[in-house]
């Protein structure tokens, strides 16, 4: 007698899923990874159009601006680090009252952005190409949460 079966048997099925499983716990490690370096390359990249567009701004406006940390449009913030984010302004009087150009977002609470070396808090960009700075060392570090 001949039985024309379609479909998997148990054993099978059960096959499968741990190959499957075990697959799945073997890349998403990995996955995970790509995801926080992207994360992290994206917000640099972020920061350094910020950058590009003060300078940009001071040459053609021939007027300092102000890149500070800080994502409301009222000022720059006196505390925390560059992941809550920062604005860009036409500094006229050195306070971030004037007209605000760019407006950067809070970053991803798993991300921590701080500066060293005179970046703590600012940026001045003149419109004769210099900088309230003589060298950036911007930090972005990942900051992993336990799950």
């Amino acid at each position: 007698m001949l039985t024309n079966s379609k479909g998997f048997t148990l054993l099978e099925l059960i096959i499968i899923v741990a190959i499957l499983g075990i697959t799945t716990a073997l890349a998403v490690p990995g996955l995970r990874e790509m995801v926080s370096n992207n994360r992290i390359q994206s917000n640099a990249s972020d920061f350094v159009a910020a950058l590009q567009f003060a300078k940009a701004e001071a040459v053609a406006r021939v007027n300092p601006v102000t890149l500070c940390k800080g994502a409301d449009l009222i000022g720059c913030a006196a505390d925390g680090g560059w992941q809550q984010g920062w604005i860009v302004f036409s500094d006229d009087n050195g306070d971030a009252g004037e007209d605000v150009l760019l407006n950067h977002e809070a970053l991803n609470e798993k991300i921590t952005f701080r500066g060293t070396s005179g970046v703590t808090d600012s940026i001045t960009l003149r419109p004769s190409r210099t900088s309230s700075i003589t060298t950036v060392e911007v930090l972005i570090i990942l900051r992993r949460s336990r799950i």
